[in-house]
Parts: structure tokens; sequence; C-alpha cells
């Protein structure tokens, strides 16, 4: 990546020479490709085709965006703008549950945000806002920052295995779980897994009506992800 992406990621590069105002800039070409991401997925998001959405050459883009790489970090950082902000007076473990949700949701709405890699997540300033409002919620909590900082990460990785599930759970035609009983009552040898045909055996499938009451398939997941982080607070609390 080139030495002044954070600070075109920021907006912070040095001002140029006089002159007339350039008809082209980074957010209506970042727009472009999102809206291309949107209706056509990530891989059909390239310099030509952003090039042609706004439309000038390949090469104008260059002025702007010095590869296909840094225009994935602005489109990073441009979906973070599109997290739907909970209430704000939340408690922190409400507020972080509300904070993970939101992101499961955006990324559901935009399953595409998975395609994008790992070093296109840097903190441009729509995802250092988010990570903002975590710290509100967590400001009233005795915690070092860095803990509360892990803390976020955790919380964030969790919605993003999450979205996931959910993004392939919607695209598979079958819930591969549906007739998980009756796979191991055919095909498991009880001496084979004898720990998991012993703690199955009442086990039985959700009926109609017993589903989670909130809706929300993560719900018992996020529940024991913040009990571990109040434990972990409770845990460091002075006495």
């Amino acid at each position: 990546m080139s030495s002044d992406l954070i600070p075109r990621l920021w907006g912070k590069l040095p001002a140029g020479r006089r002159g007339p105002k350039p008809a082209l800039n980074v957010a209506q070409i970042v727009e472009a490709a999102y809206v291309i991401a949107d209706e056509q997925g990530l891989a059909a998001v390239s310099m030509a085709r952003v090039a042609d959405a706004v439309g000038c050459s390949p090469m104008a883009l260059y002025r702007h965006v010095t590869n296909k790489e840094e225009l994935l970090v602005h489109l990073g950082d441009r979906l973070s703008a599109d997290l739907v902000e909970p209430p704000r007076d939340l408690g922190w473990r409400e507020g972080l549950a509300a904070w993970m949700r939101a992101q499961v949701d955006m990324a559901v709405s935009r399953p595409w945000f998975l395609d994008l890699p790992l070093a296109s997540t840097l903190p441009g300033p729509h995802r250092l806002a988010w990570v903002d409002l975590g710290f509100h919620y967590l400001r009233e909590v005795s915690l070092p920052p860095e803990e509360k900082l892990a803390i976020l990460g955790i919380v964030a990785q969790y919605a993003l295995g999450e979205a996931r599930i959910e993004i392939e759970a919607a695209r598979s035609t079958e819930n591969p779980y549906a007739s998980f009983e009756q796979m191991l009552v055919t095909y498991a040898d009880p001496e084979r897994f004898p720990n998991l045909m012993s703690s199955m055996a009442s086990w039985r499938p959700a009926g109609p009506g017993e589903e989670s009451e909130s809706g929300d398939p993560s719900a018992f997941g996020q529940s024991l992800l913040m009990a571990g982080i109040e434990a972990h607070i409770e845990r460091s609390s002075p006495r």
C-alpha cells in the first residue's frame, strides 16, 4: 500500500497547487464503487468499471486512488457509515449487544462485505466513529482502555462470524441441522461418539413458536458473550 494511504483515507493530504477545483474526488469514486458492489458484488468492482461509472478514464482515477487495493480500503470504511446506530442511553451490556447486532445486520444486508480482504479494514473516520460508539457504551466500566478496545474487537469478531453464518444460511435452501437428530440415530455409533450421544439423548428440536423470543438467531451466543464480559468486569473491579 502507498505511504500516503492513511492520509488519503482521512482526507488529510497536503493541499495541491492553486487552480480550478477538480471535477472528481475520492468520495465520488468510492460511492461509485459502493453502488457497483451493492448491485453486482465485490468481484464486479474494478478500476475500469468505476471509471466508467463516474465518466472518466481509468487513468484519471489514479490521481485520486493509487490502486484497487486502496479503493477497497476506502470501501471498507464507507461501509461503516451505513451502520445503524443504536440508542446511546443503553447500559453497557445492552449497548454492546445492539452494537454487535448492528454489525451483523449491515453485513447481512451487504454480504459482499465478507469478501473484503482483512487488510482493507483499516480505521478510517467512519470505522473509528463506530469504535467511538463502542467506547461510549463502556464509558462507565472500570477497565483500562486497552481492555475496552480488546472487548470491542472480540465483540466485532463474534459479529463477523455470526454474519457469515446468517448469510450462508440465507443462501442455503435447506437447514443442514433440521434432521440432526435423525442423522445421529441413523449414522452415529454411540461407542465412537459416547459423549455426544449421551448428551443428545434427551435433545429435541424446537417446535413452532419455541424459537428465541427476540427473533434474533444470535441471541443465545450473544448472551454468553456478554456474560463473559460481565464476569471479567466484576473480577477487575476494585473491591
